[in-house]
């Protein structure tokens, strides 16, 4: 079923360069279409929609999904820090490139990526309160089945369809108690290690759970009346190009989308129909698909927008939570 799955990403690389706002997707929707799809090996393009947000579907797509659902570690916030991660990851394998987050109406995700189409992916999610979650049935309809195991002496278990497998055929799930007795849960696939359990086990017993505001490369002086942040997407490694990073801010702006991307130098393509600048080592780029909305037009449009971002460069110690001025 991987192969299906390489097979798709591949055809997407054909689709259009731009993104496309995620507004325009409803991504538990996709996810459950996509399931479809695969489970029936079927590798046809699924319709016309941005490479960056499908290629994020297919990232964060398990074949299944075990009941009951856990809740994202990552989620967005109102406040001068969008991004706001309920827990961290520790010690990952040198196949990971890096962190990502994903928050918004959408999708709420914090994944640890390696590269490439077949790059290991490692999800971090919590559940609430300090009960222990039942395996419950995978979305196949199957009963999950719970395998004992251990982290830092604390209960843990593989959820897995066969007992005999207890990385469930390489689309694996640890869930285990934290310190502060909070459940989690890593669902990993495409490790490509030698021995997948223990590095997971390492994994979790790296991950700290607390709330923490995540650092972006970028300062927003005010945003105008009638214009907030809908979700935000920081990539690591980037979906597109050659960078370490990518982040995109997708705004609604007198409910009409407006992107802004920003990324190192010349290391992802320049979305169509975008103002884009550079400073700081960092290319910068607000995107408008249909007609300037009102609120953007009264303070330049585009441009004027731009003029009110300061990006803060390539070393992430420089970069602020205090992100929306």
């Amino acid at each position: 079923m991987t192969g299906d799955i390489a097979d798709l990403a591949a055809e997407l690389k054909a689709l259009a360069q731009a993104p496309a706002p995620p507004m325009a997707l409803d991504l538990s929707r996709a996810r459950e279409t996509g399931r479809r799809r695969l489970l029936r090996r079927r590798t046809r393009t699924i319709g016309a929609v941005g490479l960056a947000v499908l290629t994020a579907v297919l990232a964060a797509m398990p074949l299944v999904r075990p009941a009951p659902e856990p809740a994202a570690a990552v989620t967005l916030s109102t406040g001068p820090s969008p991004l706001i991660a309920h827990a961290s990851f520790g010690w990952l394998p040198e196949q990971i490139a890096g962190v990502g987050y994903q928050a918004g109406p959408h999708g709420d995700q914090m994944l640890a990526r390696g590269r490439g189409d077949y790059g290991a992916r490692i999800i971090l999610s919590l559940y609430p309160g300090d009960r222990e979650p039942e395996p419950g049935r995978f979305a196949d309809g199957a009963e999950g089945v719970a395998v004992s195991a251990r982290v830092h002496g604390r209960p843990a278990y593989w959820l897995t369809h066969d007992a005999s497998d207890p990385l469930n055929g390489g689309d694996t799930y640890l869930r285990w108690q934290t310190a502060g007795g909070r459940w989690a849960e890593l669902h990993a696939y495409y490790l490509n290690v030698a021995d997948p359990q223990e590095v997971l086990l390492r994994v979790a017993a790296g991950v700290t759970v607390g709330d923490r505001a995540v650092p972006l490369p970028l300062r927003v002086g005010g945003l105008p009346a009638g214009v907030r942040v809908q979700e935000v997407h920081l990539w690591r490694p980037p979906l597109r190009g050659i960078g370490a990073w990518e982040l995109q801010v997708f705004l609604s702006a007198n409910g009409l989308p407006v992107t802004v991307g920003v990324s190192p130098a010349g290391g992802s393509p320049k979305p169509r129909k975008s103002t884009c600048t550079s400073a700081a080592g960092l290319d910068v780029c607000v995107q408008v698909d249909g007609p300037v909305p009102a609120s953007l037009r009264a303070i330049g449009g585009p441009r004027g927008l731009l003029d009110r971002i300061t990006v803060l460069g390539t070393d992430e110690r420089d970069w602020t939570t205090d992100v929306i001025g």
